[in-house]
């Protein structure tokens, strides 16, 4: 992403103050790695960090098209680093000239994978010992109850600065505008 300025243009509200989800998956496609956090950890890095503001653009288009922080990957509390295979098919032709939908249907298939996988943690608020002693007796000792909400993103250059063409940061969306009608 991209460099601090004035948009020439409207940018919408539309980021991590206006949806609602309860975790962040964001794909790190050069480090190879997902980075997961609870998305109330990244708002609280926003507000105690005051990052700044920068713009991003999509291919085609001269005006920014979004705009969000760099949060450096160190201030989100809680971020969990799940490196992926480097041999995983969804990482041939993953480059940076796709389309953003395109790269968000990748990220959104990795995260589906792992998901499956069981290798994305997911933080829960409602778990507890249930205390029915017939249900005991049959093997369960603890319930989860688990209706989360996953905000998926392909963060392109997330990453550690020690490896090549990553940053260091996530970006954190604030605002954008869809010029090109893409979904």
């Amino acid at each position: 992403m991209g460099m601090e300025m004035t948009p020439p243009v409207e940018l919408f509200d539309y980021g991590i103050y206006t949806e609602c989800s309860d975790v962040r998956a964001h794909v790190g496609v050069l480090a190879k790695m997902v980075f997961v956090f609870p998305t109330r950890n990244a708002i609280s890095a926003v507000e105690e960090h005051n990052p700044k503001l920068v713009f991003g653009f999509q291919s085609g288009v001269s005006a920014p098209t979004a705009s969000g922080w760099l949060i450096a990957l160190e201030l989100i509390r809680d971020l969990r680093t799940i490196p992926v295979k480097s041999n995983w098919s969804g990482w041939y032709g993953w480059t940076d000239n796709l389309s953003t939908t395109q790269k968000g249907q990748r990220a959104v298939e990795l995260v589906l994978q792992m998901l499956r996988l069981g290798r994305l943690p997911i933080w829960l608020d409602n778990v507890e010992d249930d205390p029915r002693q017939n249900i005991q007796i049959k093997g369960t000792d603890i319930v989860v109850y688990a209706h989360k909400r996953i905000q998926v993103k392909c963060d392109f250059r997330a990453g550690p600065k020690s490896i090549p063409g990553c940053t260091g940061n996530i970006f954190i969306q604030k605002s954008e505008r869809n010029p090109l009608r893409l979904n």
